[in-house]
């Protein structure tokens, strides 16, 4: 093998990502106890809505829907969006599932049917970066983190008690 071919193959090496697996499983343990913290007191349902304001008078709605359980595992749909529809030439909404792993404390965005892989080649046919996995755990760090700063549950009936 020549020197430029032993360079070029150190340069490819030097250039491949290479995930953060200790910064992933934080974040998906930061993200299972934020999603705790919107839940309690209310773990008995199978459904959480919240009204979200922010800066310049924007409302958002943030849903979680219980969907299938099981010994471990519980996955947890998510839907955010704003609260009086607006024609735009962009999606203003977005939807992800959420699979909640209670044996170890740790929850991560999947599509429903499959996880995201660790790394992704650079450029792919679909799209994705190549630390897709961690940008969707962090958008919904951030999305969670929104909800816990400026949200309000929605879903609290006030009970009466008659004499």
């Amino acid at each position: 093998m020549t020197d430029t071919k032993k360079t070029d193959m150190i340069k490819k090496k030097a250039k491949q990502y290479v995930p953060d697996l200790v910064s992933l499983q934080m974040l998906g343990e930061l993200n299972y106890r934020r999603l705790g913290k919107l839940m309690r007191g209310h773990e008995e349902m199978d459904a959480w809505h919240f009204s979200i304001h922010s800066v310049g008078d924007q409302e958002s709605r943030l849903q979680l829907t219980l969907g299938k359980e099981s010994r471990f595992t519980s996955e947890i749909k998510l839907e955010f969006g704003p609260e009086i529809p607006k024609k735009l030439l962009f999606k203003t909404t977005l939807s992800m599932t959420v699979r909640l792993y209670h044996d170890v404390g740790i929850a991560e965005i999947t599509d429903g049917h499959r996880q995201y892989s660790g790394t992704y080649p650079y450029p792919n046919d679909a799209m994705l970066h190549r630390d897709e996995k961690f940008r969707l755990n962090q958008q919904l760090a951030d999305l969670l983190e929104l909800c816990l700063k400026h949200g309000h549950r929605l879903d609290s009936a006030l009970t009466f008690q008659f004499a």
